[in-house]
């Protein structure tokens, strides 16, 4: 049963008013006691009821974890003024608060609450200053009476605060007629938590409201898959499912979002053209989406376009690049091909699996460059992978946000309207670019034709800036939505050079090697002496399979010299079972973290491994970003990422999730000193080529799988990839 205390705020400790939570202390009969929860609007002297439950912290001691609480009136002068005094009113200091309470003494708070004016009592309250404190106070009456009817809904302060900024005194209005206008409009309430306020509101399950908010929180979940647009049939056949609304109710939902800009529906390409909207299968866009591949398209075809016209107007002669290319290093037919064609083109793909030579073209690339006096960009989509490129080529390379200039107040600075400045732009790691942020990137290109910007025109010099896309195209694609370097491939529009001879000193590498094995759906080699690079480690059981992973990073491995937490990265095709990455980061942390010093926030502990699993422009942190926990004070968490202190508070905790072990889409553009993977039949459903491929492309130094035969050949032989929806081949291949 919860406990009951009453008492006075002697302190606040703690306050974040982004959620409303706090930590007190509060005078109980004599005594200070530590409380913690949420409170809206709370200062020091103010007499509260609070029922909670006690703790033990382990350490700060016992103290109380608030669950409700009510204000109390107040029954002295003094603690009236220390109130007014904490700052409760814009303009009240502690001077002003005690003329005022000399004035009305223990009725100040009822003067204050139905008889604002007659502060014009009080010495140095004049006309100007009564009317900012009784806006002041307005305000908070407002802000207090919407918390308090939002507590019908079972909504809490914090998005009540949220709430309240975006509608203000038509708050309580809105929620009653249409609350999915909170999944739009209000940052962190989503489809979910607005369907369960409507369910409390008393909407019918098949309102049109309900529909529309439900197709664009499914085509919104349809694109974390991948998907840039979606089927409608399918589209309407997911709905019903998930939404049990009728047919006939979802189809006009759909037309009435399209009506409202917020879908875009075409045809689905057919082959030859895109088929009318009028045909019997559409495609669904969400607008963003169909911004962004069209903007994508655009704006390839008009670098492409104008490095046609450039190549016509001043050809370059192939024998002043060979040379340049020679003196940097010895290269191959096809790496020399390569080289000539990155120069050449205004948009060149290089693309090959590890081993054959790529980054060796980039720094002959940029040697060249160098040599006449270009200015050559280089970039990445995630900060791991930027940092990578940095130290294999010795030059400065930025996330791509960066690059383009990205700030919270501003967005993307770099635009058609403030454009890059640069020769060359060369992009690695492109199989993990996603559509919006690859719509960005050609935005910002220099170019006086047509610009990637939806809408955008201007005619004149196109400028000569050139795009070099490096990547492997046999890997996962993307997190986000979209399959940019794939499509891009596949249209046959883009010049490329696929690179498949494994360069000499990488032969001697057997990761090498049998990533080139598992590419073409040929068993890797598995030796069975000790040593070497690859391993294979049979088991069958799912508990044995665990009991041996987790005796490699805890002792087998660090005995060989290699840190559990900066070294060794698990990946597991799943997240959940035995051996998906939930239950194996679990088991991770209680054997490796066990004895963390400090409090515990959620599930973390300081010095948890820990990844970022959503873009945060803000904090300059996205999808994929690993880094450890530094320190964990009242609820927030400080966390390292590549040397960057980030600090999350109690609210945003949910941005983080532990990395002992990670998904392998979450590891694209990493690379491990060690990677451990089990492999098992329960991961049936993701035991494809193309994953196992990617998994092993992220070991630099040591590879072990460990798992079933079966499930090994399974995900050899599997050559079917996840189906995206997206129609940015089909864009690049017609006019």
């Amino acid at each position: 049963m919860p406990a009951e205390i009453r008492g006075s705020v002697e302190k606040v400790v703690f306050y974040n008013p982004a959620n409303h939570y706090a930590v007190l202390k509060v005078s109980v009969s004599g005594d200070i006691v530590t409380v913690t929860g949420t409170f809206a609007q709370v200062h020091e002297g103010q007499m509260l009821r609070i029922e909670g439950n006690w703790e033990q912290h382990p350490k700060y001691g016992r103290q109380m974890k608030a669950l409700s609480h009510e204000t109390l009136p107040f029954h002295s002068p003094q603690a009236v003024e220390r109130y007014l005094a904490s700052g409760l009113i814009k303009g009240v200091g502690p001077v002003m608060a005690r003329k005022i309470v000399e004035k009305f003494g223990v009725e100040t708070i009822e003067i204050l609450n139905q008889s604002p004016s007659r502060l014009s009592e009080v010495e140095g309250i004049g006309p100007k200053k009564l009317a900012g404190l009784q806006k002041s106070l307005d305000e908070q009456k407002q802000l207090k009476d919407i918390m308090i009817a939002f507590q019908e809904f079972e909504i809490s302060p914090a998005y009540a605060t949220r709430i309240y900024k975006q509608y203000g005194a038509q708050s309580i209005q809105m929620l009653k007629e249409n609350p999915y206008r909170l999944a739009e409009d209000v940052s962190g309430i989503g489809f979910i938590k607005a369907d369960a306020i409507a369910a409390r509101t008393g909407i019918p399950k098949d309102s049109p409201f309900r529909a529309q908010a439900g197709i664009l929180y499914l085509l919104e979940r349809l694109s974390e898959e991948g998907h840039i647009y979606y089927p409608y049939t399918q589209l309407l056949a997911e709905a019903e499912k998930n939404l049990s609304i009728p047919g006939e109710n979802l189809r006009k939902a759909v037309a009435a979002l399209f009506e409202r800009g917020r879908i875009v529906i075409e045809g689905i390409f057919t082959g030859a053209a895109f088929a009318s909207v009028e045909a019997n299968e559409k495609a669904v866009y969400l607008k963003p989406l169909h911004d962004a591949e069209t903007g994508v398209a655009r704006g390839l075809k008009d670098l492409l376009e104008t490095g046609d016209k450039r190549q016509k107007a001043t050809p370059e002669p192939e024998e002043k690049t060979l040379p340049l290319a020679a003196d940097r290093i010895a290269l191959s037919a096809k790496q020399a091909e390569a080289v000539k064609g990155a120069l050449r083109e205004r948009v060149f793909i290089i693309t090959g699996g590890p081993g054959v030579g790529k980054t060796t073209i980039v720094k002959t690339i940029l040697d060249i460059h160098k040599a006449r006096g270009k200015k050559v960009l280089l970039a990445a989509p995630t900060g791991r992978a930027a940092k990578r490129l940095s130290e294999l080529t010795g030059e400065e390379a930025k996330t791509i946000h960066r690059l383009l200039e990205y700030t919270p107040a501003q967005g993307f600075r770099r635009n058609r309207l403030y454009p890059l400045h640069a020769d060359i732009v060369v992009l690695d790691e492109s199989s993990m670019i996603d559509t919006p942020l690859m719509a960005r990137l050609l935005e910002a290109f220099p170019s006086g034709g047509r610009n990637a910007a939806p809408g955008k025109y201007r005619s004149g010099d196109h400028g000569g800036c050139g795009l070099i896309m490096v990547g492997d195209s046999n890997q996962l694609a993307s997190v986000g939505p979209g399959n940019v370097l794939g499509d891009m491939i596949a249209s046959g529009a883009v010049p490329m050079a696929r690179l498949d001879e494994i360069y000499r000193q990488s032969r001697q590498s057997l990761i090498v090697v049998n990533a080139h094995r598992i590419n073409k759906g040929e068993m890797p080699w598995l030796p069975e002496e000790r040593g070497g690079d690859f391993h294979f480690i049979k088991l069958i059981e799912p508990a044995a399979i665990l009991e041996r992973l987790l005796e490699l990073c805890a002792r087998t491995l660090p005995a060989r010299g290699f840190d559990p937490f900066r070294d060794i990265q698990v990946l597991s095709p799943m997240h959940k079972g035995t051996l998906g990455v939930s239950n194996l980061n679990r088991a991770l942390q209680e054997l490796l973290n066990k004895d963390a010093p400090g409090e515990k926030a959620g599930p973390f502990l300081t010095g948890d491994k820990v990844m970022q699993v959503r873009n945060n422009y803000e904090k300059d942190v996205y999808n994929g970003d690993t880094g450890r926990i530094k320190e964990i004070r009242k609820g927030e968490i400080v966390a390292d990422f590549y040397g960057r202190q980030v600090v999350y508070g109690r609210s945003e905790t949910e941005e983080l999730q532990l990395a002992y072990a990670a998904s392998v889409h979450k590891s694209q553009g990493s690379e491990y000193p060690v990677v451990v993977m089990p492999i098992v039949t329960e991961h049936f459903i993701l035991l494809q080529r193309n994953l196992l491929y990617t998994a092993v492309t992220r070991a630099k130094r040591l590879m072990v799988l460990l798992g079933q035969p079966k499930a090994l050949a399974i995900a050899v032989k599997n050559s079917k990839m996840t189906t995206r929806y997206t129609a940015l081949k089909s864009r690049l291949e017609n006019p």
